[in-house]
């Protein structure tokens, strides 16, 4: 059986016609290997010329196929819309915006031909490919999942539509290959980079869908909220961690900026939900480290205020104002009712505390 036979590949899109234009100098150049491969396009309802671009395109490459939605039923929905048509052995879902580099397509074309299971074309997020929880996070990218169709029963569709809100319906596949210890076949040199710009063009999940029709969970979702919803299916308690740290460190750089972030976007806002769904992956330890970075970042404030450093007991509405300063000779810490003057060269320190001076050696 030939590869084009074994491997379907669809291509999603919603008015992305300039990024779609560069999609399809890639895909159908001439030292493309899958320019003659069958390709179904999923448009959800574009209005901005990308539908009249597929067409042109069609009248020249009789091997794309070109489906209108009705409707714009989302970016998620429409990765879902691509695996339930899958009807070859292999599934490969395409995005409108990236790169492709095809020098090392013989090297997916063997994983094919020897039955793996999942075939990961990127390497962008892969910090240690021989590490489970990293080939989780680089599979989020929609691109990277080349999936044998035997995995798509109706139980696991079903499932991709449940988790369309939570942003990655495609991480199912591998969270069940994980959870049967099936294996993940990573490419040495990648086919396919992220060549999405989120300065440039509208990235968001809800593009197109008027708010007034959205529920406050979907509303409030964020990247890593979505992914803590996918790693909480992961059954091996400390993979399950790793691959939430994981995230949160290829997102937010670290976990003290992961706790402030949290704490502004959603217990600020008192979306608990949300909350509930991100510390669900951590271990004890990090849950506990979550909880009290929460309340403490509640309770007390602290930030600038003109030359001064300013903290707040929110709770009970007091405010200390501390100010560092030079005067004369000496360095002078003033804190409210509190006044610390030390000696640039001397080791004295004078101390004055509700109009009291006392002189420390």
């Amino acid at each position: 059986m030939s590869i084009q036979d074994k491997l379907g590949i669809i291509l999603i899109t919603y008015n992305r016609k300039n990024y779609l234009q560069r999609t399809f100098d890639q895909i159908f150049a001439d030292n493309s290997p899958i320019k003659n491969f069958d390709i179904t396009i999923l448009d959800n309802k574009s209005t901005d010329g990308t539908s009249e671009l597929i067409e042109q395109y069609g009248k020249n490459f009789p091997n794309i196929k070109h489906i209108i939605h009705n409707h714009n039923i989302g970016g998620n929905a429409n990765i879902v819309r691509a695996f339930e048509l899958a009807s070859k052995e292999y599934i490969w879902v395409l995005c409108d915006d990236d790169v492709y580099d095809w020098s090392n397509w013989g090297e997916v074309e063997k994983a094919i031909y020897n039955n793996e299971n999942i075939i990961c074309l990127a390497r962008y997020a892969l910090h240690d490919s021989k590490k489970t929880e990293a080939i989780i996070l680089q599979l989020t990218f929609v691109p990277a999942n080349i999936i044998k169709t035997s995995l798509l029963n109706g139980s696991m569709i079903k499932s991709m539509y449940d988790n369309i809100f939570a942003f990655f319906p495609q991480l199912l596949p591998t969270i069940y290959a994980v959870n049967n210890k099936l294996k993940i076949y990573v490419v040495e040199k990648p086919i396919v980079h992220n060549g999405m710009d989120p300065r440039a063009i509208d990235s968001g999940y809800q593009r197109g869908t008027e708010k007034q029709y959205m529920s406050q969970r979907s509303l409030t979702m964020t990247w890593i909220t979505g992914y803590a919803n996918l790693c909480s299916m992961i059954q091996n308690k400390k993979l399950k961690h790793k691959t939430m740290l994981c995230g949160i460190n290829f997102i937010h750089g670290n976990f003290s900026k992961f706790c402030k972030n949290m704490h502004a976007l959603y217990f600020e806002k008192k979306n608990w939900f949300q909350i509930i769904d991100i510390i669900s992956p951590l271990d004890t330890v990090s849950k506990l480290k979550l909880f009290f970075s929460l309340l403490r970042r509640h309770f007390i404030g602290a930030c600038t205020e003109n030359d001064s450093f300013v903290v707040r007991l929110l709770l009970f509405k007091i405010k200390f104002k501390i100010k560092k300063y030079i005067e004369g000779d000496y360095i002078v810490i003033d804190f409210n009712f509190m006044k610390a003057k030390k000696h640039i060269e001397k080791q004295n320190i004078l101390l004055n505390i509700f109009h009291r001076e006392f002189k420390i050696k």
